[in-house]
């Protein structure tokens, strides 16, 4: 699978960029605290949620349907939905893109079409950072914008001196 790629358009000029962080140890990191988080869900879940899910399902169910489902639910659906959403956090950190230009910004969060986008400078009210997640307000919607991004602040520094410059001239 191809993934989108940036190119600039023309009399464009690449202002910040930052890379996809393909260290081993980001990687590991990401897997095994991802793993961690699996195990204690599913474990949790099972020990918290199983016996009241299945006295509310016996309430209508046979108990020993009743304790199929919520054994399916919580040894199967829920971690399998967990596990993919752990699968595609490590493939971010391998992918994740924030490109800042004279021009846009141009984003690109992880593989799936849905996590690609550019947006005009015009268009962004206010861009701040609080730890990995960088918030883009725009003007034309009130909803904002939220992305992931291991050096969040220099990206939003970068923005900052970009529009104080062009709040200048």
């Amino acid at each position: 699978m191809k993934l989108p790629s940036f190119e600039t358009q023309p009399g464009e000029t690449v202002i910040y960029r930052t890379r996809p962080n393909r260290k081993w140890y980001a990687v590991a990191w990401n897997i095994a605290s991802d793993l961690v988080g699996i195990s204690l869900l599913t474990f949790v879940g099972m020990i918290i949620f199983s016996a009241p899910v299945t006295g509310l399902l016996a309430g209508f169910l046979p108990p020993e349907t009743a304790a199929v489902i919520v054994q399916f639910l919580c040894l199967g659906i829920v971690p399998l939905l967990v596990t993919a959403w752990a699968a595609e956090d490590v493939i971010r950190t391998f992918t994740a893109e924030f490109i800042l230009t004279d021009q846009r910004l141009w984003v690109r969060g992880s593989p799936y079409a849905w996590s690609r986008g550019e947006t005009p400078l015009e268009d962004i009210a206010a861009m701040t950072c609080r730890r990995n997640a960088v918030f883009v307000r725009q003007e034309s919607t009130r909803k904002p914008q939220v992305h992931v991004c291991s050096d969040g602040k220099a990206f939003v520094k970068a923005y900052e001196e970009l529009s104080a410059r062009i709040a200048v001239m």
